[in-house]
């Protein structure tokens, strides 16, 4: 499997290394489309972890010199929908970081735009593809019906001080789609959506910057049977976990759902049951496993692909009916 990659940021480093360490011999990074100010760093990547690439400033021309079978599009948040939809056109299959696109009309232009080239387009949310997050799930209904679902995730941001003198990052820069919500919080919804479907409601209480961006909040949802609020903050630290309440027991997940290393079962009268994930893999290897078996066993796209295009549509569209208080 061939593969290029739009971007340099931090997620692009660690892919290249799991790349590198976990599939050398079955995924090949092909080519890196860098910004001309980032093309140093770029050759830097490839150096260490990928010396077949060839590093590109000009997407088109990457699309037509490199035989990818998918490309990677990690750059910033507000450009994903462009680059993907320019690599999708050219026949490509895409893999978007989060968010997928700003909004839903968006969101589903790259899907229609991906069923009418016969592509995959794919997001990069890594819990959704780990098997420990599929255990839980099937592990759910042991605790009886769901009543409050609790998640937080704090991450003091390496570019929080920065902001704090009047430095704006994209990742803080609401022109660019930037902000709490769309970096870490989205994680959050992703994860209960993926689990309980789109909520009735959704509300979300922010702190903002000088700038208006939302540097932590959270947010609030009503299901049926429950209540949800999931909390995140790139302006703190604090402690990472979620738990899920249900009228026999609870499930306590440690640590950000992203990462999804372990989750303990706890059923009233019976001792914890405790499900950790496999401590030898990297956390992303298990959604590059995935995209590598879709492009040799397309077959198994009619399970895969029509579970991950409901998510991606609920998000965005849970994101737009969003009010905030």
């Amino acid at each position: 499997m061939k593969i290029n990659i739009v971007g340099t940021g931090m997620i692009v480093g660690e892919v290249l290394k799991m790349l590198h360490s976990d599939f050398k011999d079955r995924i090949m990074v092909t080519g890196i489309l860098a910004r001309e100010h980032s093309t140093e760093h770029a050759i830097d990547l490839c150096e260490e972890y990928a010396r077949d690439a060839f590093v590109y400033t000009d997407l088109q021309r990457m699309l037509g010199e490199t035989e990818a079978d998918f490309v990677y599009i990690a750059n910033a948040n507000h450009v994903h929908y462009e680059y993907a939809m320019q690599a999708m056109q050219a026949g490509k299959n895409v893999i978007i970081e989060k968010p997928i696109a700003v909004d839903r009309v968006q969101t589903e232009q790259l899907i229609d735009t991906a069923i009418q080239r016969c592509v995959y387009c794919l997001p990069a949310f890594s819990m959704l593809y780990m098997p420990l997050y599929r255990k839980l799930i099937s592990e759910l209904p042991k605790i009886g019906t769901v009543r409050m679902m609790q998640l937080n995730y704090a991450q003091y941001s390496s570019r929080y001080d920065r902001y704090l003198q009047g430095v704006v990052t994209p990742v803080f820069d609401p022109s660019m789609s930037g902000g709490c919500l769309r970096d870490i919080n989205i994680y959050n919804l992703c994860f209960l959506i993926g689990i309980f479907g789109p909520p009735r409601t959704i509300h979300l209480a922010a702190n903002k910057g000088f700038n208006g961006v939302d540097t932590s909040g959270t947010l609030v949802m009503h299901y049926p049977t429950a209540v949800a609020s999931a909390s995140a903050a790139k302006d703190s630290n604090g402690l990472s976990n979620a738990v899920i309440q249900g009228e026999k027991g609870w499930i306590e997940v440690k640590g950000s759902v992203s990462i999804m290393q372990e989750f303990t079962v706890h059923v009233t009268g019976e001792e914890p049951a405790v499900f950790r994930s496999d401590s030898g893999r990297h956390r992303l290897s298990y959604e590059f496993e995935e995209f590598w078996r879709l492009v040799h066993d397309r077959q198994s796209c009619n399970i895969v692909l029509p579970y991950l295009t409901r998510i991606m549509q609920e998000t965005a569209i849970a994101l737009e009916r969003m009010t905030e208080i």
